[in-house]
């Protein structure tokens, strides 16, 4: 494998450090998984406009405002499919 020399300022190091202790790495090992997954994503193509479009809308509706859920509704979903059970084994 080509091995690269990389001068990089002593201030950054011990984020560096703390990055790879986190993925259970060397800080050589993990700045190179890092720049071949940059790499990788930037060789990625565009993404689908209908994806993206999906995302913006989940976005969107992830802030809010929220519709609040009754406590009792598990209780009278369970009604109603009973009812409905019933139902069908009455025609049956």
């Amino acid at each position: 494998m080509p091995q690269l020399t990389i001068d990089l300022p002593e201030t950054i190091m011990p984020a560096l450090t703390r990055k790879a202790e986190g993925w259970q790495q060397t800080p050589e090992s993990f700045l190179s998984s890092y720049v071949v997954l940059c790499l990788e994503n930037d060789e990625q193509p565009a993404a689908d406009p209908a994806r993206e479009a999906l995302e913006d809308i989940l976005e969107e509706r992830d802030k809010g405002p929220f519709v609040p859920v009754p406590d009792d509704l598990v209780e009278r979903v369970m009604r109603k499919a009973m009812a409905r059970i019933q139902q069908r084994e009455a025609h049956v």
